[in-house]
């Protein structure tokens, strides 16, 4: 395959990732959306899809998998770069998070699909966590973890449904608030 070609399926499947997610958040989910519409909403063809997928759910789990990606390598990224602490790494992350928000909204609220919320959980908060290196007991930490990961969640949650309205800044800080009064309980 040329490289016209592989830039071609990129851009296709490009395409099609952000058709599905628009059809998502219209829709509130992925049961009620078509072949047929989602190539009209993509303004490719059907033989396009056909050619790289069989149904929308794999559209669903390649763009699910990107984001994961990417914000892997974000984190990854932003862990290597920051030497200000956990307040500046939590606040690239947030600003990743609305930068994104679109497809944020969609995977995380609009659909809250429970497999996909675990992955990003795990790939991104658990990561966060451990590269901000918090100093607690090894009996406990599964368990500080587990709260601190579906707190935090939560919190993600709630901003990304808020439209963003709290400003980054605020957010960390109520964040670190939360999660070291938590830390400082449960580690004892």
């Amino acid at each position: 395959m040329n490289v016209k070609d592989n830039q071609r399926t990129r851009l296709s499947k490009k395409m099609f990732h952000n058709a599905l997610l628009e059809l998502m958040e219209e829709k509130g989910g992925i049961e009620k959306i078509s072949v047929r519409e989602l190539c009209a909403r993509a303004e490719l063809n059907r033989s396009t899809f056909y050619a790289h997928y069989t149904e929308p759910r794999e559209v669903l789990l390649e763009a699910e998998e990107e984001i994961l990606s990417e914000t892997s390598e974000h984190i990854r990224k932003i862990g290597a770069e920051q030497t200000g602490g956990g307040r500046d790494y939590l606040a690239s992350f947030f600003r990743y998070i609305r930068e994104n928000g679109k497809t944020f909204r969609v995977l995380l609220v609009t659909t809250a699909d429970p497999d996909f919320k675990s992955r990003f959980m795990q790939i991104s908060l658990l990561q966060l966590f451990k590269h901000l290196q918090l100093d607690m007991d090894p009996d406990k930490q599964q368990f500080i973890y587990s709260y601190l990961l579906n707190g935090s969640f939560g919190v993600i949650t709630q901003w990304i449904r808020s439209d963003y309205a709290t400003p980054v800044s605020e957010i960390v800080d109520l964040l670190l608030t939360l999660n070291s009064s938590a830390i400082n309980k449960l580690a004892l």
